[in-house]
């Protein structure tokens, strides 16, 4: 419960604080925009996502993704920092998905493995160590633990030697 508490109240301070005055025109470099012309659901190759059998990823259609999934524990709806509509999080033990309207379509945006009840099917999991997810992913490690693969990204980080965030997001293309 403390964690879940934990979780509940970055976001919050994340939607409050952090993007409240963003707009394209900024020249903040870290500040990256998603260009929904460049949404493909359904094309995030080998970094999906699966839960109580059903299997989804970024960009895929949140409608058709929630209503396989068992009901989820609560909802956050806050400003975006990337797109035009609100962002509407839905939570779930031991994970939680974000998704955003992009061209009149609620979409997955976001995939975040919240604790250690919940493994990925690339066998990733919150506490892992650094070396046991190597072995696990070695394409993941070898990507300095930032793969794309279609239209999604897998992020893993670590504290010391130790798995402490999984999260699933667009990948954005180079120029």
């Amino acid at each position: 419960m403390k964690r879940a508490t934990i979780l509940m109240l970055a976001v919050l301070l994340l939607a409050a604080l952090g993007c409240g005055g963003m707009n394209e025109s900024t020249d903040d470099p870290n500040v990256v925009f998603v260009d929904p012309n460049a949404v493909r659901g359904g094309e995030y190759g080998d970094l999906y996502f699966e839960a109580n059998g059903v299997r989804f990823g970024i960009y895929d259609e949140a409608e058709t993704v929630l209503s396989a999934l068992p009901a989820y524990r609560s909802t956050f709806t806050g400003e975006t920092c990337a797109f035009d509509t609100a962002d509407v999080y839905y939570y779930y033990a031991g994970y939680q998905i974000l998704t955003n309207e992009i061209d009149g379509v609620s979409r997955i945006t976001s995939i975040s493995i919240a604790d250690d009840t919940v493994r990925t099917p690339q066998g990733l999991y919150i506490g892992m160590t650094e070396a046991d997810a190597a072995e696990a992913f070695p394409a993941l490690r070898d990507a300095g633990w930032n793969l794309t693969d279609g239209s999604a990204k897998l992020t893993v980080t670590f504290v010391d030697g130790t798995v402490t965030g999984i999260v699933y997001s667009p990948s954005i293309a180079e120029d």
